[in-house]
């Protein structure tokens, strides 16, 4: 698949070691976070707190409840049309740096895309997009994580991954770098996973193109 290519400088080794204890350490907090909820979850659950519905019930002669907000409108579509292509903008995400703000996008089959990747993020994380064929995720995951032994390998390559599992792909992108990337979307319908594959990051900042 033709990829076209917007130049921009990598970062260095040293920056490169800074992101991954970075990477690993907002890996770490997230997993953390996730696990507290889930725990907190689990004994709600077990506690059995239970509100019976006639605690709910308005007593006799009680004014009726007003009616509840309408919820709001959905949120504008991410994909904008240019002459036929689609056109997507993504970003570190404002509360969470190690996260896309769009983790979901709908295109064409056979539709030319236009995917720019703004690392407009304030903290000093290098990041990457990288597109990879539908069911790939899970190896495109290993493949990252597996650069961490070979850091000095990987750095020129802008820690993509080799192999036809990557269908298209930015460079590694230093903070306030973005990059834009043109392809054509796979004729095969399907869900084609998305990630940011520095090692210590694709666990987290993921995403996925919806092919319809």
């Amino acid at each position: 698949m033709d990829t076209h290519h917007d130049s921009h400088e990598s970062g260095s080794s040293f920056w490169s070691a800074v992101n991954v204890l970075i990477g690993l350490a907002f890996g770490v907090f997230a997993l953390g976070a996730g696990a507290v909820l889930i725990g907190g979850g689990l004994i709600n659950s077990l506690k059995g707190k239970k509100t019976p519905e006639a605690a709910h019930a308005p007593a006799a002669g009680a004014p009726a409840a007003a009616p509840a907000a309408a919820a709001p409108a959905a949120a504008a579509s991410s994909v904008k049309e240019e002459g036929g292509a689609a056109v997507v903008t993504l970003k570190p995400g404002a509360a969470n740096p190690m996260s896309f703000d769009v983790t979901s996008f709908t295109v064409k089959a056979g539709q030319k895309v236009k995917v720019t990747f703004d690392n407009d993020s304030t903290t000093p994380l290098q990041h990457n997009w990288v597109l990879g064929v539908a069911g790939s995720k899970d190896r495109l995951i290993a493949a990252a994580n597996g650069m961490m032994a070979e850091m000095t390998k990987w750095m020129p390559r802008g820690y993509v991954p080799d192999g036809p599992d990557v269908l298209a792909h930015t460079k590694l992108l230093n903070s306030k770098e973005k990059e834009t990337v043109e392809f054509t979307a796979p004729q095969e319908k399907g869900d084609y996973p998305y990630l940011c594959t520095f090692p210590g990051h694709s666990m987290i900042m993921q995403g996925t193109m919806k092919v319809e």
